[in-house]
């Protein structure tokens, strides 16, 4: 991605925010990311102290200036599992008239028709290093393998939905583990948005260590954690019409 300096479309006000800090007011990062389909869409980041989710829709309405915004994806705050909130800080979106909405009965049809066209897995060990989830601490080798299944997902014509699931193991407790599987699966389904899925088909949870693949018997730490390392891991499944 490349910054955007939106010096004909944002007003001075809102370029100087954009350097300011928190204490000074709201501030934000916009930049523009090029779908490979051409299509030129924007991220809005509201990171602040004293921003929202509006912040973001503000922010997009001023570089849209008399075109409609047309939301493709917004990523909340990670939070513990009981907390019920929803104050999206990343905006992704594009200018112009939403695509229109399919008849009732053409949709019915798809929904009846759609089928698991690929299933991924890979392991969390592959993708961050112990106990991280953010983008910036994704391993390079993690990086190469979701862009081939990005590839794979594009060359089918009619995806309907992808559904990105985080787990841990049985180590610690699930105050950690929830929301580290949950930021570990909204990380990949981050990546696959930017480098040019549709992030409206594309949904993330995590699991934590609710849905383990091995039977580890208790014993010597590093013996079970390495036992255990299957159940670290990020699935993507990907449904719609074949």
């Amino acid at each position: 991605m490349k910054r955007l300096f939106l010096a004909s479309l944002l007003s001075a006000a809102v370029l100087v925010v954009t350097g300011c800090t928190a204490g000074s007011g709201p501030t934000y990062n916009a930049y523009s990311v090029d779908w490979r389909n051409g299509a030129r869409i924007y991220r809005a980041e509201c990171h602040g102290l004293f921003e929202g989710a509006s912040t973001c829709m503000d922010v997009a309405r001023r570089i849209c200036g008399d075109k409609p915004v047309q939301v493709i994806d917004r990523i909340d705050v990670v939070r513990t599992a009981d907390d019920p909130r929803s104050d999206p800080r990343v905006l992704h979106f594009k200018c112009g008239e939403a695509l229109s909405n399919k008849a009732p009965a053409e949709t019915g049809a798809v929904a009846a028709q759609a089928a698991t066209l690929e299933n991924f897995s890979l392991e969390s060990d592959a993708l961050f290093p112990f106990g991280k989830s953010s983008p910036e601490s994704m391993l390079p080798a993690a990086k190469a393998r979701l862009d081939e299944i990005a590839a794979r997902i594009r060359q089918h014509e009619h995806v309907s939905a992808v559904t990105v699931v985080g787990h841990t193991d049985r180590l610690g407790p699930e105050s950690i583990n929830g929301p580290l599987s949950l930021a570990r699966a909204n990380t990949v389904r981050g990546y696959l948005v930017a480098h040019g899925l549709d992030g409206s088909i594309i949904h993330a949870k995590g699991v934590g260590s609710s849905e383990p693949r091995t039977h580890c018997a208790e014993g010597d730490a590093r013996a079970l954690i390495a036992c255990l390392q299957q159940d670290r891991y990020v699935s993507i499944t990907v449904e719609g019409r074949k």
